[in-house]
């Protein structure tokens, strides 16, 4: 059983991505490669945040009887 990456692990191989691509020895083939995995890895870590954002909401709606919104900063 393989652990699903993390939004950390997500982030951090997305900026390794973005790294490479800048890298001008690229060929074209390893360019659209890694442009697929970052975009797999961006649509990965925008769920990871929705979901979360989901159960803050929920957990504050339950916690309080009503739905309140705040910035999570502070």
């Amino acid at each position: 059983m393989t652990d699903a990456p993390t939004l950390g692990s997500d982030l951090k191989r997305l900026e390794e991505i973005v790294r490479r691509l800048e890298e001008q020895d690229l060929d074209l083939e390893a360019a659209l490669a890694l442009f697929e995995e970052g975009v797999a890895r961006l649509r990965e870590a925008q769920k990871k945040l929705g979901e979360t954002e989901a159960r803050v909401l929920q957990v504050v709606q339950e916690s309080s009887g009503e739905l309140r919104t705040a910035p999570l900063d502070g």
